[in-house]
């Protein structure tokens, strides 16, 4: 499904492809188009989530959203459109900012690992 979300974030359509069976058995083989509107509705939950998290965070915080300098958006997700959209349209689009989206929560979580073992250590 990966595969999928990165292409449907470039395309507004992909080819789901799933292939299982194990030797001696019956091959289970899927290929299904998918389009982006698709998937989003597939996703409408978790979009809601993000949406409702980011206007608690402003209202929790008294900040307008006008009063952010810079967003930055990591992880694969930060690149499906509905997403970035999210984030384009409350703090706008020269405001958004990007970069290492597929290693830098990997990078964030070793950091903070390396730190929690210090910690323990002392």
């Amino acid at each position: 499904m990966q595969k999928v979300k990165y292409e449907l974030s470039q395309k507004e359509s992909a080819e789901f492809a799933f292939r299982d069976g194990a030797p001696g058995a019956s091959t289970v083989e899927l290929r299904i188009p998918v389009t982006r509107a698709q998937f989003e509705s597939w996703i409408a939950e978790d979009l809601a989530a993000i949406e409702h998290s980011v206007d608690v965070l402003l209202r929790s915080t008294g900040t307008d959203a006008r009063e952010v300098d810079r967003v930055f958006l990591t992880g694969g997700t930060s690149f499906v459109p509905a997403v970035r959209r999210i984030f384009t349209d409350r703090f706008g689009q020269n405001r958004i900012r990007g970069g290492n989206e597929f290693t830098s929560v990997a990078q964030g979580l070793a950091l903070r690992g390396a730190a929690a073992a210090k910690d323990e250590k002392e």
